[in-house]
């Protein structure tokens, strides 16, 4: 005599190989919790992304969506490397469909120009922003990783983004000696919640190919670890901007907070640099 289901004893836990009975074909099979998830999250008919901390979900008149978000979007841990970053500036996904309502590609989170975090120990934070991303693989310029476990990963919005110009109008002598400001020009203060460089380009119209460009934070130490050198121009032609180097940004004398000044400086005597201007990235959370 078959038992009704308001008779039966509640389960108090349903579990991975927790088994329900089904009807397929006018015959009684059985299904896991696993089997059932696979098909909702992974079958291209039914197939449903999970909402991911940070969204607002929104309905389309047909389902519930990922609406827009504020503030940092963290990234399933199923979808990258945690072990380690794959280099100082790198960082590996797994690529490929979604699994269990997960987006596994790199491109699926980021695009260039978006702002990362990564976490290494617990609150401590590597701020970088976006320049490449594949399925597989997140490239992105900003503070040295150090090639240790991954605690988390997050997605930041554009307007986390603030730029700084620094520009010299006249003949800047790079002969002052090592970590000596530039003696013509401006110094930037900044103002409002601290900010972490991320990026530097450089540009002059010098015929000098030997300019050596740094910055220090608050009249601390370099930021970059070689500094920049900018391509030679001439008299009428500025030369082509020259970036930092990916993963070349030292994380401890990156951060400028309320009031306090950045400044560049040349680490190295030797050439010129005819009104240089210094573009900077950063990124504040």
């Amino acid at each position: 005599m078959g038992v009704a289901i308001s008779g039966l004893t509640a389960a108090s836990e349903i579990t991975e190989a927790t088994v329900f009975e089904i009807e397929q074909s006018g015959i009684s099979k059985k299904v896991t919790k696993t089997q059932l998830r696979a098909l909702l999250y992974s079958d291209p008919a039914y197939s449903v992304v999970l909402p991911q901390n940070g969204d607002s979900l929104t309905y389309n008149g047909t389902d519930w969506v990922a609406g827009a978000r504020g503030g940092w979007r963290v990234v399933p841990q199923a979808a990258y490397t945690e072990a380690s970053p794959a280099s100082t500036s790198t960082i590996t996904f797994a690529g490929g469909a979604a699994a269990n309502g997960i987006n596994l590609r790199g491109g699926d989170y980021f695009s260039v120009g978006s702002p990362v975090r990564v976490e290494i120990a617990a609150s401590t934070y590597y701020y970088g922003i976006c320049t490449a991303v594949t399925d597989t693989l997140l490239t992105m310029s900003g503070m040295i990783m150090p090639l240790t476990t991954i605690i988390s990963l997050s997605v930041g919005t554009p307007e986390m983004i603030k730029y700084v110009e620094l520009q010299y109008p006249t003949t800047t002598y790079n002969t002052l000696g090592a970590a000596v400001p530039l003696a013509f020009g401006c110094v930037h203060q900044w103002r409002g919640r601290t900010g972490y460089l991320v990026a530097a380009s450089v540009s002059h119209t010098g015929t000098s190919s030997t300019t050596n460009v740094n910055f220090k934070m608050n009249a601390g130490s370099n930021v970059l670890t070689s500094g920049v050198l900018p391509a030679a121009g001439g008299a009428s032609t500025r030369g082509n901007w020259t970036n930092s180097t990916l993963g070349d940004i030292i994380a401890a004398n990156a951060a400028i907070a309320d009031t306090q000044q950045i400044t560049v400086v040349v680490p190295t005597a030797g050439g010129t640099a005819n009104y240089l201007i210094a573009c900077l990235t950063f990124i504040v959370p």
